[in-house]
């Protein structure tokens, strides 16, 4: 009968530590660029929330004072006063819709494509009643070739023509989403002859509604130059961000480096080469570091000189 041994298993090895270099450099650079990055993260916010004030207080001016001189009676008149208001810098559409049967009235800067952006505007509003801040993309390149696709057989060329070389400029410029600030406002006439201005959620004051005005402006000018402005002051903020980093990185190098040095020697005279000097040079002005060198100096040489004399033919 033969007696077997229980099989033995070697215990697995402790995990290893990061090292003290991997320690230093998450110490100095990691904080610095943390900070970079929620620095970056602030501005953007804050630029963004800037943009949104600034544009919610265009729109609201603009129209403000389109409703106290707009006048919907007049057909010729109020066309004129809504194509000099889109020929303003930053009004993006104007859309009116009076009381009554009066048609309603929608201008925008490009006004050949006039249609397919009333109909996008009137799809968002249904969507999202009430919202004041609305991105459009821009499907006009679609629109065109859903209507070139419908054409009959019978249209004729001229019209074909238009289509496909109005479809060929959209598709070559390359249509991005818009950002739109939406203010709409009821305008009524009071019994004194006055006009007062309704926003969405205010109680309707006395009088007779005339007309609702809605107004879109987009503030791409502004935007670009706060876009700018932003990437020039997060430039500076990396820029910044790295130097510091640098030079936490280098004002921790001297240390871990005399530090690892002291380690190699340390290792060196447990062999028992004791003779050996420690060479570890802390460069600078003398510290704390200066001084553990020179007394694990004074330590080897102490060690050296007593196993010196411990050995045999040297006593006295």
């Amino acid at each position: 009968m033969t007696a077997t041994r229980p099989a033995t298993h070697a215990a697995p090895p402790a995990p290893r530590r990061p090292s003290l270099r991997t320690k230093a450099l998450l110490i100095t650079v990691l904080p610095v660029l943390t900070l970079g990055l929620l620095i970056t993260l602030i501005l953007t916010l804050q630029r963004r929330a800037e943009l949104d004030t600034i544009s919610r207080a265009v729109s609201h001016t603009a129209a403000s004072l389109l409703a106290s001189t707009l006048d919907v009676q007049d057909l010729n008149l109020v066309a004129t006063q809504l194509r000099a208001a889109v020929s303003a810098p930053d009004v993006a559409f104007v859309d009116v819709q009076p009381a009554g049967n009066t048609p309603r009235f929608f201008t925008s800067d490009t006004p050949d494509t006039d249609w397919h952006l009333r109909a996008q505007l009137d799809t968002h509003q249904r969507a999202h009643p009430g919202q004041t801040h609305l991105t459009l993309p821009d499907t006009r390149a679609d629109a065109y070739q859903s209507a070139l696709n419908a054409l009959q057989p019978g249209t004729p060329p001229s019209v074909r023509d238009h289509l496909q070389a109005r479809l060929g400029t959209l598709q070559a410029a390359g249509g991005h989403p818009t950002t739109y600030e939406l203010t709409t406002l009821d305008v009524y006439e009071t019994p004194f002859g006055t006009r007062t201005l309704r926003l969405p959620g205010d109680p309707a004051p006395p009088g007779q509604l005339l007309f609702r005005l809605g107004i879109g402006v987009t503030l791409n000018d502004m935007n670009l130059a706060l876009q700018r402005q932003l990437h020039l002051v997060l430039l500076a903020c990396a820029v910044t961000a790295l130097i510091a980093a640098y030079a936490a990185w280098r004002a921790m190098r001297r240390p871990l480096r005399v530090i690892l040095a002291i380690t190699d020697a340390a290792q060196h005279a447990s062999l028992g080469h004791l003779g050996d000097p420690i060479t570890v040079t802390p460069g600078g002005r003398p510290d704390e570091l200066t001084d553990l060198i020179t007394a694990i100096e004074r330590l080897r040489v102490s060690l050296h000189l007593a196993l010196t004399r411990l050995r045999p033919g040297n006593r006295p």
